[in-house]
This record gives structure tokens, sequence and C-alpha cells, in this order.
């Protein structure tokens, strides 16, 4: 049995940018830790599952220009 955790959030740019510095990387630290103990599910196999990741990217999607969102960094 495993706890399978999937965050989709998106936080708009104004409310991230207010943000103290430490809360972002208290933040980041915390999904990071969380990270060091998950697993692949079905690791090995030919049905393996990428379940050891995080990402974030900065999305345009509700700006209406057809802009694509940016790269995505790992966390």
């Amino acid at each position: 049995m495993l706890y399978r955790f999937t965050l989709d959030l998106a936080i708009p740019k104004d409310v991230y940018e207010a943000l103290p510095a430490a809360k972002k990387i208290a933040a980041r630290d915390a999904i990071r830790a969380l990270k060091a103990y998950a697993v692949k599910i079905n690791e090995g196999k030919e049905n393996e599952e990428m379940t050891v990741k995080a990402t974030m990217h900065i999305c345009h999607h509700d700006e209406g220009n057809n802009i694509p969102c940016e790269a995505g960094q790992d966390i």
C-alpha cells in the first residue's frame, strides 16, 4: 500500500511575489524532504510510473494571449 500525493496548485503572481522568501524556501524544502521518502510505482517494470517528481512552472493560460507555459523547474 502507498500513500500517493498529487498537487497542482495555481497561485496568482501577485500573491506568490508577496510571500516572504523564507516561506518560499520553506515550502520548497518541505517538498524536497517528502521526495526523499518517495518511490517509483512498479520500479523496474514495464509499467513503471515516475512518482518521484515535483516541478514548478510559470503558466500564462489565464492571460488569453495563447502564450505557452514557461519551462518547468524541478523542485
